[in-house]
């Protein structure tokens, strides 16, 4: 794959600026280097995580479809979200644990219409879905819709990812209409916030900054703490003063 193609106006961009490519790259190059994240997962185990989902994905979906990820904040929700984007494909974070209560997933679901929800093994048979509508796949560190991750990994192929195509979409359930969905952000865009938000780093911004900072382009905090540590190896400065 060329580490180069054309962006607006000619001019030429990294592709391995994009979220996905980054972590493939950081996978094959700094296999047993963990990224500083509250878990327990280097980038060889976070690209494999993020390859058996895409492989599950591709089976059951084509590239462009909406992804529904229903998990707690951790290295499980991480997978998925890279996975959805190697699969091409439109993740939607709902976080699991959170104050909207247990109708939250199928609220969100009614409201977003994915054409399949990620959950843990855990969750999926107690997860409020009408599965006559909706596939609903568990997908964790060891299995993925019932196949081993590592069978499944081996088994992904990658698809071409376009900067232009919808990698995340934020639902915001406001309590009043039900939820809503924010205005999609594409694979571009997300490299284009993780470049800012690493530069920042470099300045050493704090972490309540790059919150600030993450809101403005439409990040949620779930989100950016996933994307951010795969682009920038130094960790941000802690929030609160020095």
């Amino acid at each position: 794959m060329s580490g180069v193609r054309a962006g607006i106006g000619g001019s030429v961009v990294s592709v391995y600026r994009l979220p996905g490519p980054a972590l493939r790259r950081r996978a094959l190059r700094q296999p047993d280097d963990r990224p500083y994240v509250p878990y327990d997962c280097d980038f060889a185990g976070l690209d494999r995580r993020a390859r058996a989902v895409a492989a599950g994905l591709g089976r059951l979906l084509p590239p462009g479809s909406r992804v529904l990820l229903d998990y707690p904040q951790g290295v499980d929700l991480a997978g998925a979200f890279y996975g959805c984007l190697y699969a091409g494909m439109a993740a939607v974070p709902l976080v699991a644990g959170g104050p909207d209560g247990p109708g939250a997933v199928a609220e969100a679901v009614e409201r977003c219409r994915p054409a399949a929800v990620l959950t843990g093994a855990d969750a999926w048979t107690a997860l409020a879905v009408d599965r006559t509508r909706t596939e609903v796949l568990e997908a964790d560190g060891r299995r993925v819709g019932g196949e081993p991750v590592p069978r499944l990994a081996r088994e992904w192929r990658p698809v071409g990812v376009l900067r232009t195509a919808p990698a995340y979409e934020r639902y915001v359930a406001d309590g009043l209409g039900g939820g809503r969905m924010e205005p999609a952000l594409r694979h571009g865009d997300l490299a284009d916030v993780v470049g800012e938000l690493t530069a920042a780093v470099g300045t050493g911004t704090s972490e309540d900054s790059l919150g600030w900072i993450a809101s403005v382009h439409g990040l949620e905090e779930a989100v950016w703490r996933m994307l951010l540590p795969v682009h920038a190896l130094r960790r941000p400065r802690p929030l609160g003063p020095v």
